[in-house]
């Protein structure tokens, strides 16, 4: 199993969800720091601070040690917040990239190709499925053009009293095939 050397793959997928994260984060430690301050605001402190006795509101007398204790727990939460994100993310931006790389591939026509991402990578089982839906194409389609050929074949053999019966039965099977597709409407032109 090969590792991946580059952790971001879709960079404004990534930044966009690390950032919603990031605000995540301090609006939380905005929420504690105004609860505390409000449940705690109506209660008196006492301790000593080198010596001296102090007597305080709650609010005031904890405010740097609070907020000495949030800014630390902030920082050591994100960073490694962000090094799990990274790595869970990863496992999403990695499948995205290639699912988008595959359908290029199927727009300007390579029905052959097939996704392969890691086990440990999310979307496994869109995966499969889109997987699934190139192979039908590319099988369907590859019937339809094995059948045109046998169909230019038989064209070919003007003498052969059997060719028109053969004919025939090629063009049915070839519509039953283009059939299995839904399409839009052709349009009829003048």
């Amino acid at each position: 199993m090969q590792t991946r050397k580059n952790y971001f793959i879709k960079k404004k997928f990534q930044l966009n969800f690390l950032l919603k994260f990031v605000i995540l984060l301090l609006v939380e430690a905005v929420l504690i720091a105004g609860l505390f301050r409000y449940i705690s605001n109506d209660t008196i402190t006492t301790g000593y601070l080198n010596s001296t006795l102090r007597i305080e509101k709650t609010p005031d007398f904890f405010f740097v040690s609070f907020l000495l204790i949030a800014l630390i727990a902030a920082v050591a939460i994100g960073i490694a917040a962000m090094v799990i994100f990274l790595f869970i993310s990863h496992r999403i931006a990695g499948p995205l990239y290639h699912f988008e790389k595959a359908l290029k591939e199927v727009d300007s026509g390579d029905l052959t190709v097939r996704i392969d991402i890691r086990k440990t990578d999310e979307l496994m089982k869109l995966k499969e499925s889109i997987n699934s839906a190139f192979g039908s194409m590319d099988s369907r389609l590859g019937s339809i053009k094995k059948g045109l050929i046998e169909l230019e074949d038989l064209l070919s053999r003007p003498d052969d009293p059997e060719a028109v019966s053969k004919v025939r039965s090629k063009v049915k099977s070839i519509k039953e095939e283009i059939g299995y597709f839904k399409l839009s409407p052709i349009s009829k032109s003048r």
